[in-house]
């Protein structure tokens, strides 16, 4: 299994491709850069050849240590990552129970990325970088994987569609879905002779076991599927667009991309340009003086999926996250200005489904996780939520982060449930025609998965 390593995915904002400054690289001999440029070569025509892209340019080979490729993702996010982006997406998940109150999220993430590390394609220098300790066949595999998006890059421009965008996460997620997807199915087509002899949910099983092998103990679920997703999802989207046309479908997506994550996993709904509701940034009025927004964004209906995965099991996820029409969340935060390593925070996270029906849905696996009643919890505060016609709205918090790590209740039921009101009472807008959905579309697009 191939794996690029400079896209780490968890359910919001996941830093996109691109390179890092060289960061303590050791230099290869010249009988091994030449070995490895005749390779890339070799297979770059192969996967031309496969997918039907042109060679535009040679595309260079650099063969490093794990270490050294972490290092060079390391920097990559922190150069292109506006700081605090990844602070402020650990306290989305903690509020949301997804990952433990006190778990070092980046660091997690990173170990996560360090057992599935196999290489990586830098748009910015137009580089195949390789780890050393494949064996032949991984090395093959990394390579037609890896060579497919230095051809995307070449006549789609790929570092320049991955940058980050503030709040733009579902977008780019669907746009890194179709890198990852059509990487696969082109690396299908080399290794094996076509992409259609890989059953989808072979692939996911196969994706899965092999991101859960390589994560240490405590990494937790909503990690794992992150990482994966990206994978799975967009292969079983390329692979229809290619049962529907061809290449030549794929080329006419990458000249109009998917919007949201939405339209990535029911292609009938990027046929009909089926955009997303609009949703206002929460407001915290209730929660008193001092609290501000820090962070917002749209999850979307994949994040929303790999959500309520950790709630339920995957068939009642994939079905409560299918009715998904629209969302923003938006982490508030408090700083104390006599002690600044003490941080109160919280998130409100309000949603648009497509009907009445697939906001009950959502309700229920909400239900099954939380309870009806508001849970006022010990270290992470209070957690609320409601779903009212097609709307649903969640509060967590507030919670105060010590120095040294503690975490400790910092609000009242009674102050969440004032605070879900007003999240309620925000700004929500209509899709384009009305917000009915595609039912039909939506079970036959189920079954699929």
């Amino acid at each position: 299994q191939a794996s690029d390593a400079a896209r780490p995915a968890p359910p919001v904002a996941p830093p996109p491709a691109g390179g890092a400054d060289p960061v303590g690289e050791g230099e290869l001999d010249d009988d091994a850069a030449r070995l490895t440029q005749d390779e890339v070569a070799r297979v770059l025509a192969r996967v031309a050849k496969a997918r039907g892209l042109p060679v535009l340019r040679d595309v260079r080979s650099r063969v490093l240590t794990r270490g050294e490729i972490l290092a060079r993702v390391r920097a990559h996010v922190e150069r292109e990552i506006p700081e605090g982006v990844l602070d402020h997406q650990r306290e989305v998940l903690a509020a949301l129970e997804l990952i433990p109150a006190d778990y070092d999220f980046t660091a997690g993430m990173y170990r996560l990325l360090e057992g599935r590390i196999a290489g990586f394609y830098e748009p910015e220098d137009a580089t195949m970088y390789l780890v050393d300790d494949l064996s032949e066949t991984e090395a093959e595999e990394t390579l037609a994987h890896e060579l497919v998006h230095a051809l995307q890059d070449q006549s789609f421009s790929l570092g320049r569609l991955l940058r980050f965008k503030a709040g733009d996460s579902d977008r780019l997620a669907a746009t890194h879905a179709l890198v990852e997807g059509e990487a696969m199915s082109a690396m299908f087509d080399v290794l094996v002779g076509s992409a259609f002899q890989m059953d989808e949910s072979t692939l996911r099983k196969l994706v899965a076991m092999s991101t859960a092998l390589s994560s240490v103990g405590d990494t937790p679920l909503v990690l794992q599927e992150s990482l994966g997703a990206p994978y799975t999802d967009g292969f079983a989207f390329v692979q229809a667009l290619r049962r529907d046309g061809g290449w030549a479908s794929v080329d006419a997506v990458w000249r109009a991309l998917p919007e949201t994550t939405e339209q990535l996993l029911h292609p009938e709904k990027l046929a009909a340009r089926e955009p997303a509701v609009e949703v206002a940034v929460p407001t915290a009025a209730a929660l008193g003086p001092g609290f501000r927004v820090v962070f917002d964004d749209v999850m979307g209906e994949q994040a929303l999926r790999i959500t309520f995965a950790a709630y339920a099991h995957r068939e009642a996820a994939i079905g409560a996250a299918a009715g998904w029409g629209g969302d923003r969340f938006a982490v508030v935060q408090r700083d104390d200005p006599q002690d600044p390593a003490r941080r109160a925070f919280a998130l409100a996270w309000r949603l648009r489904f497509d009907r009445a029906a697939d906001a009950a849905e959502a309700g229920k696996v909400l239900e099954r996780r939380f309870g009806k009643a508001c849970q006022q919890r010990a270290s992470l505060g209070p957690l609320a939520w409601t779903a009212r016609g097609s709307d649903v709205a969640i509060v967590a918090g507030p919670y105060e982060r010590h120095g040294g790590g503690e975490v400790r209740a910092a609000g009242t039921c009674a102050g969440a449930k004032t605070w879900l009101a007003e999240v309620m009472k925000g700004g929500v807008g209509e899709k384009a025609g009305g917000a009915t959905g595609t039912g039909g579309a939506r079970a036959a697009d189920q079954g699929r998965k």
